[in-house]
């Protein structure tokens, strides 16, 4: 299943967008997941405490951009969008302005690998657990595979 959302996006950052994604032959939704995806995992952001949601600058001619997302990307731009304190337009703008040079050196690296395969880099994995420890209600968010997936997964 798919989720669909929109927001908007400045022109000059959908241009880049649709560049890059056009260049490493990658789909816009697998780019902006990927691109998200890289910047949240090397923790580019502090996460912000008890702070508001932080907007785009008002300003810029914007277009608005449709995306149909997975479900776990979805639920990961939820995340990052809760932790970050940031609209998802922000956070695509902060991504392209602070961490796409990186990500395309990233890129650029592992499309050397003759196994690559442009869908392998957008995010998946996403997974959480529920419980309650003396008495405390938690909910833990994990950015890839469950910690016991992980250790079943090198003891086989």
């Amino acid at each position: 299943m798919e989720i669909e959302t929109t927001t908007c996006i400045s022109y000059e950052h959908l241009e880049m967008l649709r560049h890059f994604a056009k260049s490493h032959d990658m789909s816009l939704r697998t780019f902006i997941s990927s691109l998200v995806s890289f910047a949240a995992q090397s923790q580019k952001v502090n996460v912000r405490y008890f702070k508001q949601v932080t907007y785009r600058t008002k300003g810029s001619k914007w277009k608005r951009l449709h995306l149909v997302l997975y479900n776990e990307e979805y639920e990961f731009f939820l995340d990052v969008k809760k932790l970050w304190k940031m609209s998802l337009a922000k956070v695509i703008a902060y991504c392209l302005d602070n961490v796409l040079y990186e990500f395309l050196q990233f890129l650029d690296k592992v499309e050397e690998d003759e196994d690559y395969y442009a869908d392998n880099y957008r995010y998946r994995g996403y997974t959480f657990e529920i419980g309650e420890e003396e008495n405390i209600f938690f909910y833990k968010l994990y950015w890839g595979p469950h910690p016991q997936i992980i250790q079943k997964a090198s003891f086989a």
